[in-house]
């Protein structure tokens, strides 16, 4: 049996490939979008969210976040990428980069090995960065402000023994993992991390914090938390807790 579609012949298997090729292009175009759909919340927008996050998610993250450093949060926008060399041209940092915040932009950048597994700690630590900076601006220093986003974003355990016998980094020199060139970003997030964590052992962060906001958080480590040489107390910690386990 012969169809005729515009004057051209057209026969009954030729007409159902064209079905069959529709309906895989739809299928397709589904597909896309599921993993491109835009997903907005009071906290975050994402243009393009992939098929695992949901709104219920993001939202327990940023409840989370802002219930310890007592901020609601002024909207962000999260770019999500699914290829390697993209993301790589946006941050022109180390390939291990994972995510990164830009405070001045308001905007958070996830890479494409962030997925429904590790999500929520990364998430979480590039929210601390965006609070960090539109609560406190410049009264956070740059070289602990690593350490509270690891440490309030729940990084891990740090591996204390390990971290004892590398060389030994002053304080302020961790500012940033992917721009110190003396210290291996390894070492970097584990050390900043200990230092928030020897920090909270010596006087509660959430109280240290509030007393930053609009000053320099630096003039209470020594008065609210009584720690007056930041790098010995530092060292001391190192010991301490490398020899307790």
């Amino acid at each position: 049996m012969l169809l005729n579609f515009n004057n051209a012949p057209t026969t009954i298997g030729q007409e159902m490939g064209k079905e069959m090729k529709l309906l895989l292009l739809l299928l397709i175009l589904n597909h896309a979008s599921a993993q491109a759909a835009e997903l907005r919340t009071n906290a975050a927008v994402f243009p393009s969210a992939p098929a695992w996050l949901t709104p219920a998610r993001v939202n327990r993250v940023v409840d989370q976040i802002q219930t310890k450093l007592e901020w609601d949060i002024r909207r962000i926008t999260v770019h999500t990428y699914a290829d390697a060399a993209s993301f790589q041209r946006e941050h022109k940092l180390d390939p291990a980069v994972l995510a990164f915040s830009r405070k001045d932009r308001n905007s958070v950048y996830l890479g494409p090995r962030v997925d429904t597994g590790n999500f929520d700690f990364i998430f979480g630590h590039e929210l601390v960065h965006i609070i960090l900076g539109q609560k406190y601006k410049a009264a956070i220093p740059a070289w602990l402000e690593e350490g509270l986003a690891n440490h309030l974003g729940k990084m891990g355990r740090i591996d204390y023994a390990w971290l004892a016998k590398q060389p030994k980094v002053g304080v302020r020199s961790l500012v940033h993992p992917f721009l110190n060139s003396s210290v291996g970003w390894k070492q970097h997030y584990m050390a900043s991390t200990a230092l928030a964590e020897m920090i909270s052992s010596h006087c509660s962060l959430s109280e240290l914090l509030q007393l930053s906001v609009g000053k320099n958080l630096e003039t209470y480590l020594g008065t609210f938390c009584e720690i007056q040489d930041i790098d010995t107390a530092f060292q001391k910690w190192l010991t301490k807790m490398s020899s307790a386990r």
